[in-house]
């Protein structure tokens, strides 16, 4: 079993995480709501644990705002409903 120094963090905030993959803490968020990314709130903080992290490093992924464009996220109306 691997030992934690401690030095080591086993989770990190949405800044930190933010800074460690050069991101903006918008597009972390963006990644935690689209559930691309395992967060875990202690109090009113929202942590992410370091493995999550790494595992998300180790995935392909579109980003959030890609994704939502590309699956027609828009309104498309069917061709006998009306707008007035």
């Amino acid at each position: 079993m691997k030992t934690l120094a401690s030095s080591e963090k086993l989770a990190v905030s949405t800044q930190e995480a933010a800074q460690m993959l050069s991101v903006s803490p918008r597009t972390i968020r963006n990644y935690i709501a689209a559930k691309l990314l395992q967060a875990r709130k202690i109090g009113r903080r929202t942590v992410i644990p370091v493995g999550s992290l790494e595992a998300f490093l180790r995935r392909d992924h579109v980003s959030p705002a890609r994704s939502a464009r590309k699956t027609g996220s828009q309104r498309f109306f069917e061709p006998d409903e009306r707008v007035e």
